[in-house]
C-alpha cells in the first residue's frame, strides 16, 4: 500500500511553480485563476507561505519569493555535482599557491561560491559555501557580467543595488567589463573589501559556455603583479583540465 501523499504541501509547490523570470510577482487572483481555488484558500495558502519565508508581501495580495527559497537554492547551488568534480583540483591550487581557491556559479543575484579550499596561512580570508558575491564588486562578480550577452548584461546593470553613498559608475564598470573580455581574467583589489584580492578566470564547459568561475583569494598585500601574474598561469591551466574532465 504506497503512502498518502500531503495535498497541502503539493498545492504549496504548485503556487510556487507559478513564478517564474517573466513573472516574478504573484497575486492572489493569479492562484485564483492559475490553480483554480477560491479567493479564501488561495489567499491562506499564501500567507502560510509567507509566515514560513517562502514569499514576501509586496504591497496588499501581492507576493514574491522569500528567503528562504533563496537560501534553498543557494544550498542546491552547493549540493549540485560541481562540487565534487572541481573540490580536489582547488584543494591542489590551494596547496601550490598558498591561498584560498574557490568555484562560484551565477545564481540570479549574484555569484554563489559552490566549491572552496582554504588557506593554511596563519592568517587568511575564509569564504563559506553559498556565500553570494556582489556581482559589479567582486572579481568572480565582473566576470561574470563580462561574459553575458549585451542585453543580459545591460538589464543587470540597470538592476545594480546602491551599496555606498555613491551609485555605481555605470560607464567605468563597462570600460573594465570590456577590458576583462579582451583579457580573459578579473581582478578585485581592494573593490568589495579593503583588505581583500582576488583573481578569476572562466571555466568553460565543451560548448564554450562558462560555467564556472574559478578565483584565488586572499589578503591584498600579498598580490603583487608577479603572484597575480603565477595565479592566472596557474588557473588557467587548471581550467583546462578540468574541461577536460566535462
Amino acid at each position: 500500500m504506497s503512502t498518502p501523499l500531503n495535498a497541502s504541501v503539493l498545492k504549496g509547490f504548485e503556487i510556487l511553480g507559478l513564478f517564474s523570470e517573466g513573472a516574478p510577482e504573484i497575486s492572489t487572483a493569479t492562484v485564483v485563476e492559475g490553480l483554480g481555488m477560491n479567493t479564501a484558500t488561495a489567499h491562506r495558502f499564501l500567507m502560510s507561505l509567507e509566515e514560513c519565508g517562502a514569499l514576501i508581501s509586496t504591497r496588499r495580495g501581492h507576493f514574491m519569493l522569500g528567503p528562504r527559497v533563496e537560501e534553498l537554492g543557494r544550498l542546491a547551488e552547493v549540493s549540485n555535482g560541481w562540487s565534487a568534480l572541481v573540490q580536489p583540483k582547488l584543494e591542489a591550487l590551494s596547496k601550490d599557491l598558498g591561498e584560498s581557491v574557490m568555484a562560484c556559479r551565477l545564481s540570479s543575484n549574484g555569484p554563489v561560491c559552490v566549491a572552496v579550499a582554504h588557506s593554511q596561512q596563519t592568517i587568511s580570508v575564509n569564504i563559506r559555501l553559498g556565500t553570494l558575491l556582489p556581482l559589479h564588486l567582486s572579481a568572480q562578480g565582473k566576470l561574470w557580467l563580462a561574459d553575458m550577452p549585451e542585453a543580459s548584461r545591460s538589464r543587470k546593470l540597470k538592476s545594480l543595488p546602491v551599496l555606498g553613498p555613491i551609485a555605481p559608475d555605470i560607464e567605468a564598470l563597462n570600460a573594465e567589463l570590456a577590458t576583462i573580455r579582451k583579457q580573459g581574467f578579473a581582478l578585485n583589489l581592494g573593490d568589495n573589501e579593503p583588505d581583500i584580492a582576488a583573481v578569476s578566470i572562466p571555466l568553460r564547459d565543451r560548448t564554450e559556455r562558462m560555467c564556472l568561475s574559478l578565483s584565488v583569494f586572499g589578503l591584498l598585500s600579498r598580490f603583487d603583479d608577479a603572484f597575480i601574474e603565477r595565479c592566472k598561469k596557474t588557473l588557467h591551466l587548471a581550467a583546462a583540465e578540468v574541461h577536460e574532465l566535462l
